[in-house]
């Protein structure tokens, strides 16, 4: 199909619930994708923090086809080697000994609140409040929509399910305030990806675990998107010598196939009875060949360490960028970037001349272009990338 006919044939009938760039990619090689006009990409969305492995990456493509000759679902009726093979890996590398595995990000999320309730439920016998952060991101189910802080797609889809409140972004004395009699527990991120790249402090994460542990309030910590590798460590929380009762995976977790997890301490991970949660294509066995093979290549080869490196080394050459007036912030951790722009220069406009340069980018919120590469990207890429940015902002003339 030629551009054309292939975007008429998402417009038409495709729900117009997403802005698409006016590219169609065909197929990826290492940390490049390219369109349907042959034009190379030097990818820094990853599919939304997705592709660590990049694409075609040999061991993880010959484990997957693999897989796909042997057995790609069968379901959770039975048992299976290829699961079971995972999910004590998982375990071991994770610290958590009780997992479910999904198909996404809101999924793991979805079942974290409802693990969280029913252990409510089993400890003290009634509802209890999970307590949010404002600007969290965790998902597009009622639930995590909920647990989400934006109020405009709160108003859209109310009524939604209560049980829900939130805390002040980085704030500790809001979040002590917060924290009532009432809460069972927190559910939050170590960084806010969707929110524009926004980390906690330090200080924040250390003050609010410490409280939760001393009044037994369960701490739980959305991992989606930055666990697996992209911000140095296998897990995010791990940067603050902490250990959440549950957290959550996905993007990452199978290298671009569907698939999330959600992990729990012993305590917390057999509140669930029997038939109190399920799902039919959670850890198939073709997922869990991929998600085996992604763990694998992250624990026993250099790529944890290499992610770690590289990440500060794009962190380092972005610090460049604050000389510009009209650029706000430059965070993040890792492979895990953003640059805010002030109001008056738009982040999409950035991100469309860098297309037209040969690097992909996305915005997140507060007009902030995000960065999220492959865990292989390389340092001669970055380098690309910052020399296009480098242009675009040398002339750009705003006054903010």
């Amino acid at each position: 199909m030629n551009f054309k006919k292939i975007k008429d044939a998402a417009n038409v009938h495709y729900m117009p619930v997403f802005s698409r760039d006016e590219i169609s990619i065909e197929r990826g090689e290492g940390n490049c994708v390219y369109d349907s006009f042959g034009n190379k990409y030097v990818d820094f969305v990853a599919g939304i923090a997705t592709n660590i492995l990049g694409y075609g990456h040999k061991e993880y493509t010959e484990a997957v086809c693999e897989q796909v000759k042997k057995l790609m679902h069968i379901s959770n009726h039975y048992y299976s080697s290829v699961q079971s093979r995972y999910i004590n890996k998982l375990c071991e590398a994770s610290g958590f000994p009780r997992v479910f595995l999904c198909n996404s990000g809101a999924e793991a999320n979805e079942c974290a609140i409802k693990l969280a309730r029913r252990y409510f439920k089993n400890t003290h016998g009634k509802n209890m409040t999970i307590l949010t952060s404002e600007g969290a991101f965790h998902g597009r189910t009622l639930a995590t929509l909920t647990a989400t802080g934006n109020a405009a797609q709160h108003e859209v889809y109310s009524p939604l399910p209560d049980g829900f409140a939130s805390f002040k972004y980085n704030d500790l004395e809001d979040f002590q305030s917060k924290l009532t009699d009432d809460v069972g527990a927190v559910f939050m991120e170590t960084i806010q990806g969707e929110c524009g790249v926004r980390p906690f402090d330090n200080d924040f994460l250390v003050g609010a675990y410490a409280l939760c542990k001393s009044k037994g309030v369960l701490f739980i910590v959305d991992e989606v998107q930055t666990g697996m590798g992209r911000t140095g460590k296998l897990f995010s929380f791990e940067h603050f010598g902490i250990k959440p009762d549950v957290i959550t995976l996905a993007k990452a977790i199978a290298g671009g196939i569907p698939m999330g997890a959600c992990l729990a301490s012993e305590e917390v991970g057999t509140a669930f009875k029997l038939g109190d949660h399920g799902s039919t294509f959670g850890g198939n066995a073709l997922a869990c060949a991929a998600a085996n093979k992604v763990l694998e290549i992250l624990l026993d080869g250099e790529l944890l360490e290499r992610s770690a490196a590289v990440g500060e080394y794009l962190g380092n050459k972005l610090a460049h960028f604050r000389k510009y007036n009209f650029i706000k912030d430059v965070r993040g951790k890792g492979l895990m970037r953003g640059i805010q722009l002030c109001d008056k220069v738009a982040a999409s406009e950035f991100e469309r001349q860098l297309r037209e340069r040969g690097f992909l980018v996305n915005v997140a919120g507060n007009n902030t272009i995000r960065l999220v590469p492959p865990l292989t990207i390389t340092t001669e890429e970055i380098d690309g990338l910052v020399a296009a940015l480098d242009d675009i902002c040398a002339s750009t003339c705003v006054m903010c």
